[in-house]
């Protein structure tokens, strides 16, 4: 955290010298939602064995009591069928401000600074991110090996608490307290992504949505990535999804690859030395969920592999 707060300390005094409808969507019926779970704040719990298991600094917070697991199973069925709209719509209308809106509260900050950056005032946008860095430290996560990496994380990785968990990813089914889960998002692999020479991108909006080719370890692989940048401070969409159909080949020898809602590093099968010197690549239709309409096809050959 440091790092970054430094970073883009650094960044604004450098400037300052230079410058001197949801129709559609599903919905969770009013007497279910009564029925199903309730808004209650922890430290409000009648279970003492419930209120210790929080830390005490948490018992200020609004958690969601649900009736029993199937209540609980419905709920969250019905949230992530809902658009990114929808769901703010549907915790706004419970009244509940829990894990998923104080991650689009940061996100939504953090993109008008950068918007401000980008077009009106570079030194403002930059002191407002870094503000927005500083009230959000200690609640949401950064990147501490890249200080110029500004993208807000929940400090836990569980699909199910980043929903309906409250800021500290728990939820309440019948009297137990359902802590958030440890899990990997995707794939863990020996060894860092190397990139090579070849990369395919496609622009939506304030993001840009890139593929690139690479090993890990000694196989080939890919990388899908969406960010916008602005003077060298980065924000990351960790959201989004890609799709694309890829193709390598040379020395005779290919692979295919069908890459649907994927994300992050992947590994292929094939050993990045079965195609030295060079390798050709054909990616068909690379498009993200930024807009999945918007697609990008290319060829490349003669990439050097490393």
């Amino acid at each position: 955290m440091k790092k970054i707060l430094f970073f883009l300390t650094v960044l604004a005094t450098v400037l300052g010298m230079q410058s001197c409808s949801n129709a559609d969507e599903p919905q969770i019926a009013a007497v279910t939602q009564e029925r199903d779970y309730e808004v209650v704040y922890v430290g409000d719990l009648s279970t003492p064995t419930t209120r210790a298991n929080v830390d005490a600094t948490q018992t200020s917070e609004q958690i969601l009591k649900f009736k029993d697991q199937a209540a609980y199973d419905r709920t969250l069925a019905s949230v992530k069928a809902m658009d990114g709209t929808a769901r703010l719509e549907f915790f706004n209308k419970i009244g509940f401000d829990g894990a998923y809106t104080l991650l689009n509260k940061a996100d939504e900050e953090l993109d008008k600074a950068f918007d401000l950056a980008e077009t009106t005032d570079s030194i403002s946008g930059v002191a407002i991110i870094r503000e927005c860095v500083e009230k959000y430290s200690g609640i949401l996560t950064f990147n501490e090996t890249d200080p110029s990496d500004v993208t807000p994380s929940l400090p836990f990785v569980d699909e199910k608490a980043e929903l309906l968990g409250n800021k500290n990813g728990y939820v309440m089914v019948g009297d137990n307290l359902i802590a958030p889960k440890a899990a990997a998002p995707g794939p863990v692999y020996n060894g860092s992504f190397i990139k090579y020479g070849a990369e395919v991108k496609v622009k939506n909006g304030k993001y840009t949505s890139y593929f690139r080719l690479g090993r890990i370890g000694v196989n080939m692989a890919f990388q899908l990535e969406t960010y916008r940048r602005i003077l060298g401070i980065k924000k990351s969409d960790k959201n989004c999804c890609y799709d694309g159909n890829l193709e390598i080949y040379s020395n005779g020898k290919s692979e295919k690859a069908i890459i649907h809602n994927g994300k992050g590093d992947w590994k292929l099968y094939s050993l990045a030395s079965a195609y030295t010197p060079r390798v050709n690549m054909k990616m068909t239709n690379f498009s993200s969920t930024r807009n999945n309409n918007n697609k990008v096809s290319k060829t490349i050959t003669n990439i050097l592999v490393k």
